[in-house]
């Protein structure tokens, strides 16, 4: 290299002692003068931690950003058989720990699902790699169910799913209203996922306690997810005609039995509360929620309580119905104040009387099975967890079967599971971007019948939206480590797949900046 003259560079006079370099500073190795050295890690995005069953979020929202929807799907099922579903009726918890959040609006990350979900509805699942000979039965085709029967089935495992209902589905099928699960979604879903590993189905199969210890014998294991049958009846209730149960009353309408009488109140507050209140209002009843909480206190999605108040459903808070009369075929309510005591919640003086044609519980759920799990025989579903979402019942299908695949084969090795610490974002040189707003079926259609309240995304929407993925513990080769390092010691890969970024470990003194100012959290530094 050519050595620069110094005169020819400062005037005489003027600095002209100041020390510069006279050529390249390649051969001075700077990087022995650090104590630090910074390390690329990727680590968990915080959505993928708070999803029950660790969707890899950001990688597939990645894929679909590039217009790869076939990768993204393929990603998406590794951990979810039932994208379709969750994307329409999961709480979100991802969406809650979104670091997006902090910034402007967080990713609608359900939404993306369902898009996937959705495109993915007659695209077959690809087949196990091989075949294996174990047999294990699977007890309930609810989400649970159908959960462990798709891992052991992906496994290569021969698998029959056991159902008491003439069609498969267990509550997703007969327990969620088609305004918020059609039944053409459900059916395409489940039809596509039982077609593409040749499961067994043996419906209208009502299974008892004996019948399923019977099933130990004829299969390698048994999954049992037959969810919580019986409707919880507190005693003053019992021996009413005129008083349904939530779950009963939503297999009806499944049904297409609409019961007889104008006047419904329905007593809860969780999400069967609001489905049974807000179906009744489609098939023209006039219908009320007493509530013995306030309405924030009310465990219903939130999404659900915010459509139940647009469509006019009233909430009687803080009440409980404290007895019931007969009077001229209908039922006349005595109510009264919850008043908050040691002892819990308990009415105080009655404060109104009310007539209602049908009064409906939706009080929760308890077993209509007792299994106690041993050896070859394992729970799950609604029936290990008590009550509980469509995504955490699936989170116990898939710990039943990797259970069963390891008690089959005790060498196998268990999968890795993400590690529980989320990665530590920088968002001060994140731009912000535009909100997507979700669009909504009008209310006067809604109401009017059973359409999808939310009617979804389009392609361009859906990849709108995984344009606002930050890629949380994961390196995208966004720059900013390169821009703002004062050794030039970062070289940026964005041709590569995936994109990175290379150290110079021999130049780098290991100042921190690149750690510091990385929104992603993937570089920390270490003590040399």
């Amino acid at each position: 290299m050519e050595i620069i003259n110094q005169d020819s560079l400062v005037a005489p006079g003027d600095l002209n002692e100041a020390p510069i370099s006279m050529t390249t500073t390649e051969g001075n190795l700077t990087g022995s003068w650090k104590f630090f050295s910074p390390c690329l890690q990727e680590k968990v995005s915080p959505c993928r931690t708070a999803c029950p069953i660790q969707n890899n979020i950001a990688e597939y929202m990645y894929f679909l950003n590039q217009g790869e929807k076939d990768r993204a799907l393929e990603i998406l099922r590794e951990s979810n058989p039932l994208p379709a579903i969750t994307g329409r009726v999961c709480p979100r918890f991802c969406q809650q720990e979104c670091n997006r959040l902090q910034l402007d609006q967080g990713v609608l990350i359900g939404s993306v699902e369902r898009f996937l979900g959705d495109y993915g509805l007659k695209i077959p699942y690809p087949a196990p790699e091989k075949k294996r000979s174990e047999r294990v039965a699977v007890v309930g085709s609810g989400p649970a169910g159908l959960a462990a029967a798709y891992f052991l089935a992906r496994a290569g495992i021969q698998v029959t799913v056991y159902e008491k209902e003439a069609e498969p589905g267990g509550l997703l099928r007969w327990g969620i209203p088609e305004y918020r699960l059609p039944k053409d979604v459900l059916r395409q879903e489940l039809d596509n996922l039982i077609n593409s590993f040749n499961i067994g189905l043996e419906c209208r199969q009502d299974m008892t306690s004996e019948k399923i210890e019977a099933l130990s014998s004829d299969y390698q294991a048994v999954f049992c997810a037959p969810g919580l049958g019986a409707s919880i009846l507190p005693r003053e209730f019992a021996g009413y005609d005129r008083v349904r149960q939530g779950l009963d009353l939503l297999y009806d309408l499944q049904q297409g039995r609409i019961p007889e009488g104008r006047r419904f109140a329905v007593i809860g507050g969780g999400n069967v509360a609001v489905d049974a209140a807000r179906s009744l209002l489609r098939y023209g009843k006039e219908v009320e929620i007493i509530y013995r909480r306030t309405y924030a206190e009310m465990p219903a999605y939130p999404d659900e309580k915010r459509h139940l108040s647009e469509e006019g459903i009233p909430v009687q808070e803080q009440s409980l119905v404290t007895d019931i009369t007969p009077h001229k075929g209908a039922l006349r309510l005595s109510v009264s104040q919850a008043v908050k005591s040691e002892q819990g919640i308990v009415p105080g003086p009655v404060g109104s009387e009310q007539e209602v044609d049908v009064l409906v519980l939706a009080v929760g759920q308890t077993e209509h099975l007792r299994i106690e799990p041993k050896e070859r025989l394992f729970v799950g579903g609604d029936l290990q967890l008590g009550a509980s979402s469509v995504v955490e019942a699936m989170a116990t299908g898939r710990q039943g079967a990797t259970a069963i695949l390891q008690q089959l084969d005790p060498e196998q090795e268990a999968p890795e599971l993400p590690a529980p610490e989320p990665a530590a974002v920088n968002l001060t040189y994140v731009p912000r971007k535009k909100p997507l707003l979700l669009r909504e079926t009008a209310l006067e259609e809604r109401v009017s019948g059973f359409v999808e309240t939310d009617p979804g995304f389009s392609e361009d929407e859906a990849q709108l939206a995984a344009a606002r993925c930050l890629s949380c513990g994961k390196c995208t080769a966004c720059g900013l480590c390169w821009f703002f390092c004062p050794d030039v010691s970062i070289a940026l890969e964005t041709e590569a797949d995936p994109p990175g970024v290379t150290i110079d470990s021999e130049h780098c003194k290991g100042c921190g900046l690149c750690a510091f100012v990385c929104p992603r959290g993937v570089i920390r530094m270490e003590e040399d």
